[in-house]
C-alpha cells in the first residue's frame, strides 16, 4: 500500500514539473519579436505561447503579457527572456485590471470559431434584470439603466406585433406616474440628443416605449449624468490599465469598462477608436460592429 502511495506522489510531482503556463501578448511597443522552435518571428497582439518560447525585446520596446487568462503583467526592458522563467508573474495579484476584462480577452484571442466580441455580456457584471411584465415590447436587459452624458446614442426596443407607430413617455424621479414628455415615433427606437434639452444633468429619469396607444408598465432608467461626474469615471477606468498599454488595446479595454458601467454612447465612441487605431485587429473591428447590432446603431 505505501508502495502505491509513493508511486502516485512520485506521479504527481512529475505532472506538476510537466505543466505548463501559457502565454497572450496583450500589447507591445517598438521590436518585440517570438522565438518558438528556433524560429523568430515579430510579435503580434493575440500571439499565444508557451513555457518554451522566448520573448525578445529590443532598446525602447515593452510588452505586456496575460498568463494562464487571469495575470497580466508587463516587461519593459531590453533582453531576451524565457517563459519558463515567469511562473511567478502567473500568480494573480493586486492588478487594477478588470479580472472580468482579463478572462474575455482571452477567450477573444484564443478562440477558434463564433463572432470576436459578440459575447461580452457574458463577462461584465451588470447585464441588466430579466423582464417581468407581459407586454407587446421587449427592451433588451442591457438598457434597464443607462448613464448618458452626451453624444448620438439610440434607446430601443423589439415589438412582438407589427405596429407602424409607437408611443414613447418620459418620466422624472419626482413623478413616476405621470410622464413629463411624450412623443410618437415610426422606428423601434429614439434618439437620446433629441429630447435632452427636456432633462437636467445630474438627474434620474425613467422612460417607457409602447404600442402607440396601448400601455406598458416597464420603467426603464435614464441616469442624465454631468460631466464632472463621467470625467471622474474615465479617469479611473484609465487607471486601471497595465503597466503598458498600446493606443488601440487602452481605447478598447476602456470601451468595454464602459459598457459594463453602462456608459454606452461613450463606449461606442471608444469602441470605435479602437478600431481605428488598429483597423486589422479583427478583435475590434468585429465587436464595433456587434455594438452597433445590438444597440440599433446604424
Amino acid at each position: 500500500m505505501k508502495k502505491l502511495q509513493f508511486l502516485f506522489f512520485l506521479s504527481f510531482l512529475t505532472l506538476a514539473a510537466g505543466a505548463q503556463s501559457s502565454f497572450l501578448l496583450y500589447s507591445f511597443k517598438g521590436n518585440v519579436a517570438v522565438v518558438e522552435n528556433n524560429v523568430e518571428a515579430k510579435a503580434k497582439v493575440g500571439k499565444t505561447m508557451n513555457s518554451n518560447a522566448t520573448l525578445k525585446i529590443s532598446q525602447g520596446g515593452t510588452a505586456t503579457l496575460i498568463c494562464n487568462e487571469v495575470a497580466m503583467f508587463t516587461i519593459s526592458k531590453p533582453g531576451s527572456y524565457p517563459m519558463s522563467k515567469f511562473g511567478d508573474s502567473c500568480k494573480v495579484s493586486g492588478n487594477s485590471v478588470s479580472a472580468n476584462y482579463v478572462k474575455y480577452i482571452w477567450a477573444q484571442m484564443t478562440k477558434s470559431s463564433g463572432s470576436p466580441g459578440s459575447n461580452r455580456k457574458a463577462y461584465m457584471s451588470t447585464v441588466g434584470a430579466v423582464s417581468r411584465s407581459i407586454n407587446n415590447i421587449w427592451v433588451d436587459p442591457r438598457l434597464d439603466t443607462v448613464n448618458y452624458s452626451g453624444g448620438e446614442f439610440p434607446l430601443s426596443w423589439k415589438s412582438y406585433t407589427e405596429a407602424k407607430d409607437f408611443d414613447f413617455h418620459l418620466y422624472s424621479a419626482d413623478n413616476i406616474v405621470e410622464p413629463f414628455y411624450n412623443t410618437t415615433v415610426s422606428k423601434l427606437k429614439i434618439s437620446i440628443p433629441s429630447f435632452t434639452a427636456k432633462m437636467k444633468p445630474g438627474q434620474t429619469y425613467y422612460w417607457i416605449s409602447a404600442i402607440k396607444g396601448e400601455d406598458n408598465e416597464e420603467r426603464k432608467v435614464l441616469n442624465y449624468v454631468t460631466k464632472e461626474t463621467y470625467d471622474a469615471v474615465l479617469a479611473s477606468i484609465k487607471k486601471q490599465g497595465a503597466q503598458f498599454e498600446a493606443p488601440a488595446e487602452q481605447a478598447y479595454r476602456i470601451a468595454f469598462m464602459l459598457e459594463d458601467a453602462h456608459y454606452l454612447s461613450e463606449a461606442l465612441d471608444y469602441y470605435t477608436k479602437a478600431a481605428t487605431l488598429d483597423p486589422n485587429n479583427a478583435l475590434y473591428r468585429s465587436t464595433l460592429m456587434s455594438f452597433k447590432k445590438d444597440y440599433e446603431i446604424k
